[in-house]
């Protein structure tokens, strides 16, 4: 390969790395509660009230 081919090949591994931790980062702020709660939520309960 020669030195264009090398960069092109680089700039796409850097562009879906990059994309990679865009998703993550969306999906991560987007369900955040939902997959990082340390107590899962199991619907509502009529007698607790919310704070």
């Amino acid at each position: 390969m020669d030195l264009a081919e090398v960069l092109i090949f680089d700039l796409g591994w850097i562009f879906f790395a990059a994309w990679g931790m865009v998703l993550a980062a969306v999906t991560a702020i987007a369900f955040g509660r939902d997959l990082f709660s340390p107590f899962p939520q199991r619907g509502r309960d009529p007698e607790r009230r919310s704070v």
